[in-house]
Parts: structure tokens; sequence; C-alpha cells
């Protein structure tokens, strides 16, 4: 899993579609995604990447909002 998005950190949001968390955050001129198939990945993270999740909440459609706060949750564990 990619470390220290946070330099560049975008927004991150739940994916009904594709039913996991999409990290989305720039390097250099480009836009890149970190897609979060399982909420456990987020453990993975560097510190820095936590508390970058942590004070952006995740965003989600008010149906998701169960799944969504799946990821939001471990966050809050991890922080």
């Amino acid at each position: 899993m990619e470390q220290n998005f946070h330099e560049g950190f975008i927004c991150w949001v739940y994916s009904c579609i594709m039913t996991e968390a999409i990290i989305e955050y720039k390097v250099g001129n480009e836009i890149s995604n970190i897609h979060l198939y399982d909420p456990m990945w987020i453990v993975n993270c560097a510190a820095k990447d936590i508390e970058c999740l942590f004070v952006n909440k995740i965003g989600y459609r008010a149906e998701y909002r169960d799944q969504a706060l799946q990821f939001q949750k471990v966050v809050m564990i991890c922080f």
C-alpha cells in the first residue's frame, strides 16, 4: 500500500459501485487513487496518513453510511 499520500491528499470516498474506499491524492501534476477493498488495510498506513484520514472524514451517500463508516471506524481506532 502506498505511503505518505497525506502530502497531496485531496479526498476519500466510499464507492458503492465498487464497494471500496478510494483515496485520491496528487503526485506532482498527476492525480492518483488508492483503492481500499478492506477497511483493515488502513492499519498499514503511515501515522501521518492515518491522521489525515482522521481529520478528513470519508465521503459517502446516505444509503451507504454503514459500509463507509466501517472504514472511518478503523481510522479512529488506529489514530
